[in-house]
């Protein structure tokens, strides 16, 4: 259960940059303006497809005028948060994910899409899907494309090599030592196992969630007896956390520096062949492709190692700013419906890797192949339901600190995991 509480207070106005669209006014009516804050905008290659469909959505609608506003989605949640005490600066639509929707939701910036999408739009959305999208049955965002994690590798070096994907996280490991070696014999290491996500921000600390998750720990978990959220992170903690370290500090199994390498940088190591597994979105098969077109048909994806699903269904999409005018979240709604329905070769989807939220896109040819095999394996399977605690940024951000606190030695695991049990009781504090 939500909390409708402004219990967090998130600091740090974070940096924005906005590329406003312009067209003429129509002939009759008054001009509508709407402004997106927008993670898809400031990333390559599929950024460029959001102005484009808003270009032609103003084309269409010569009425509205849309303001796409860049950021990155690792700052986009501070930067509203700050924001709402100032709500006439709130966009009309902002970017948001399955991980983070709770916490903003429980701001009250999400209006309900219940409200505004009939039956028929809604019966247009993929199996589980906007369910993936729901908090306190409110459709708290407009559902883009699901991004379950699964693990991208290169098929060619592990049929090199006479491997198999791994299935647990100690064949996962073994897997990661056979492919870290000195690849031009000058002594150095030059090609690592695994592409970490090591730094510690929300795309690091997801990962490390997810991994957690594959083994059966839940972080926290919701009581309905006393209606209170728990810590849940298990007698085996500290060998997770000890595992997950010692891919770095131990088994050098992953770049150097793994403290600086963000999911820009690791999906770089991936598609230049520098690592040849890496815990991702589907996205970064995008990136790979659009880095290096020579790794088409060298890459294939498995599910997550581990007894459990380690991944929600991880939609991503946009929330209606439930601060904005009505007339604004009418014509929003429309570009949003537009969005998913105007480009028949998909190619935002297309080109990001990421996998439409719709049945008919999740029929799209670009991904039957072994690259996208994991994830669909993944959806088949079953991912975990939605986390609809509040409080999920800080308990992601005290997991970060775990780790990241090990990596750069402050703590030892034992240390780490102490701290990390204390904080989370503290923050479960907040939210009952």
């Amino acid at each position: 259960m939500l909390k409708k509480t402004m219990a967090v207070a998130l600091a740090g106005l974070m940096s924005v940059s906005a590329f406003p669209l312009q067209v003429s006014a129509e002939e009759s009516g008054d001009k509508v303006d709407i402004t997106i804050m927008c993670a898809y905008a400031s990333e390559d290659p599929h950024g460029q497809y959001v102005y484009e469909y808003a270009d032609k959505f103003m084309e269409e609608n010569p009425n509205v005028n849309i303001e796409i506003q860049a950021i990155s989605s690792n700052d986009i949640y501070t930067k509203l948060a700050a924001m709402v005490t100032s709500p006439d600066d709130l966009p009309t639509l902002f970017f948001t994910s399955a991980d983070q929707a709770p916490t903003l939701y429980d701001l009250g910036l999400m209006d309900d899409l219940n409200n505004y999408l009939d039956e028929e739009t809604l019966g247009t959305f993929a199996n589980g899907v906007t369910e993936a999208c729901t908090l306190d049955d409110t459709l708290a965002f407009y559902p883009i494309d699901v991004q379950p994690l699964a693990m991208l590798y290169r098929t060619d070096r592990f049929e090199e090599a006479g491997l198999d994907a791994p299935t647990t996280w100690d064949e996962f490991l073994e897997c990661a030592k056979a492919l870290t070696k000195d690849s031009d014999g000058d002594g150095e290491i030059d090609q690592w196992g695994f592409s970490m996500v090591g730094s510690n921000n929300s795309s690091g600390q997801s990962r490390f969630m997810s991994y957690l998750w594959s083994n059966g720990c839940n972080c926290v978990s919701y009581d309905e007896d006393s209606e209170t959220w728990k810590a849940d992170l298990g007698d085996n903690i500290l060998d997770l956390v000890s595992f997950w370290t010692d891919m770095n500090n131990e088994y050098g199994v992953v770049p150097t520096g793994i403290t600086e390498v963000d999911y820009a940088t690791a999906a770089n190591y991936f598609s230049m062949g520098y690592t040849s597994m890496m815990l991702t979105g589907s996205n970064a098969i995008g990136v790979a492709y659009a880095n290096n077109p020579e790794l088409k048909g060298k890459i294939g994806s498995f599910p997550i190692p581990g007894e459990h699903s380690g991944t929600m269904l991880n939609a991503e999409g946009y929330a209606l700013c439930s601060y904005a005018e009505e007339e604004e979240k009418k014509a929003a709604v429309d570009f949003l419906k537009f969005f998913t329905n105007n480009d028949s070769e998909l190619m935002f989807w297309q080109s990001s890797g990421k996998i439409p939220a719709t049945v008919e896109g999740q029929k799209a040819e670009y991904i039957t192949g072994e690259d996208y095999k994991g994830y669909l394996e993944t959806i088949e399977a079953g991912c975990i339901p939605p986390v609809n605690f509040a409080g999920i940024s800080g308990l992601k951000s005290l997991l970060g600190d775990a780790y990241a606190a090990v990596f750069s030695e402050e703590s030892t695991n034992e240390e780490a995991v102490e701290t990390l049990e204390e904080e989370l009781d503290t923050l479960l504090e907040d939210y009952n």
